[in-house]
């Protein structure tokens, strides 16, 4: 049978096609010229129309042939979407076509008839059969951007978290045998396109990480690939590889329980290996993102005192060159002296020193408490130093007049309060010691350094008392051995 030209169709035919009892394709051609020529939704009401809606329901339900039911149902939510009214009446009388689990999406060529099958699929809940389904129709989706799009989102609204819905593509995934020359090619190009639709939806779902999300991220594209194997065109590695850093972005930016995780970045890694052990110039702007995410996380772990190797490494598998990795990690300590020490070494080594023995430890216990008696013999000595400075001249003057015999005693007193604090202060450098602050100048409110008194903190206060601290090999403090007091 000749199928009709909807271009030489007029309405009375479509209206006419549409009412009667032809195939569920021959009334998609009539809706669509329907459609085109605006007759709905201002005619809605139209007896023909209202008995093509009809007939649109019940083969949605009872259709003989599976495409064909499928159809129905597409062209039912097409039909929903101009005539916007009738979508609570639809959608009651699509559910029983959903009580089971319907045709594949695969049956229907068009992509625009998936999208709206999709779209009849998510307005039902609580079908246990529905998060596998629309895995296996992502899964099997090629073209049809905006039916993956529908469907992913679909999925994560019906996921308890971003792992579990990693999990239940991947299942799918890995059943998928692409019929072309190069399969692996043609595999990554799909998982390319879900992970862009997988990363929007992402950022803007509510669903929790789950556990384990890095590695089910990670078997998502290595179980697939190795299944039919790595695709070998360069731009297919390029792409898929973008996406793939761009959608581990996007997670730990919204997810923040992963962002030091280093299990999330391990499909990186893949990637990295992928275009043959080398970064390509094309992905710098996408890698930037990633340092920037793993930058961040070091630091949030060393504020709490935290070093985590295994994430240090990802800056290494991030750049092309460890020289590089390892420049940054230095720049990290350098720009953030609230560091605790020990991070801030390791930061600079990019390893962690080994552990001392116990009676060591008790040494250097011993020795910091003798550095907090030596600073604030240095700060009390300092004090007494600027005193006798200011006083010197004028009490010599007055004991000159008044007291000549106490001339002598009095300037030879002064004289060896300077040699004193000269001692204290060779002793304080032997020891690494400084002070930091000085009172009545204003500072950060540097945590590492002060402690806070007053019932108003604020990012800039007035140093009371200076913290003593020990000075770096490049002359910036170091470990705090006691703070000082800022208001």
């Amino acid at each position: 049978m000749v199928e009709p030209d909807p271009k030489r169709t007029t309405n009375a035919e479509a209206l006419a096609n549409f009412a009667g009892n032809g195939s569920p394709e021959e009334r998609k051609i009539a809706l669509t010229v329907l459609i085109a020529s605006k007759f709905l939704p201002k005619h809605a009401e139209d007896l023909m129309i209202i008995a093509g809606r009809d007939q649109l329901l019940r083969d949605a339900v009872n259709h003989p042939d599976a495409a064909s039911q499928l159809l129905a149902i597409a062209e039912s939510i097409r039909l929903a979407q101009v005539v916007k009214r009738w979508l609570p009446q639809v959608t009651r009388s699509l559910e029983p076509a959903f009580i089971n689990e319907p045709p594949s999406l695969s049956l229907l060529t068009d992509a625009d008839d998936r999208l709206n099958a999709a779209r009849a699929c998510a307005l039902f809940f609580e079908r246990s059969w529905q998060p596998n389904y629309i895995a296996r129709s992502i899964a099997e989706e090629e073209q049809g951007e905006k039916a993956r799009t529908e469907l992913v989102n679909a999925l994560l609204l019906r996921s308890p978290s971003l792992t579990s819905a990693f999990q239940i593509l991947a299942k799918h995934f890995v059943q998928v045998r692409p019929t072309t020359e190069a399969p692996g090619d043609s595999l990554a190009k799909r998982l390319t396109r879900t992970l862009s639709a997988l990363r929007s939806a992402v950022v803007e779902s509510d669903c929790d990480a789950g556990d384990d999300l890095g590695n089910s991220l990670a078997k998502l594209i290595t179980s697939p690939l190795a299944a039919v194997g790595k695709p070998q065109d360069e731009k297919s590695q390029i792409e898929l590889s973008r996406e793939v850093i761009l959608c581990v972005h996007d997670i730990v930016r919204t997810r923040l329980s992963v962002v030091a995780d280093p299990a999330m970045y391990l499909v990186v890694a893949y990637c990295r290996r992928l275009c043959q052990g080398t970064w390509p110039n094309e992905l710098g702007k996408p890698l930037e993102r990633l340092v920037t995410d793993v930058s961040e996380a070091l630091i949030l772990l060393g504020r709490r005192g935290q070093c985590d190797q295994q994430l240090l490494e990802q800056l290494d598998v991030l750049f092309k060159y460890p020289e590089r990795a390892r420049s940054v990690a230095k720049e990290l300590a350098v720009r953030h002296p609230e560091l605790p020490e020990h991070v801030r070494d390791w930061l600079e080594r990019g390893r962690i020193r080994p552990s001392r023995v116990a009676s060591s430890a008790a040494l250097d216990a011993a020795a910091n408490n003798a550095d907090a008696a030596i600073g604030l013999a240095l700060q009390a000595g300092r004090q007494a130093r600027a005193v006798s400075e200011s006083l010197r001249d004028r009490l010599l003057s007055s004991l000159e007049i008044y007291e000549p015999s106490l001339m002598a005693v009095t300037e030879d007193c002064m004289n060896q309060l300077r040699m004193l604090v000269v001692q204290v202060e060779q002793a304080a450098s032997l020891r690494g010691l400084e002070l930091f602050g000085t009172p009545g100048d204003e500072t950060d409110a540097a945590t590492k350094f002060f402690e806070t008194i007053g019932d108003s903190p604020r990012q800039r206060m007035i140093v009371r008392q200076p913290a003593i601290v020990k000075i770096r090999a490049d002359g910036t403090p170091g470990d705090v051995v006691q703070k000082g007091l800022a208001e």
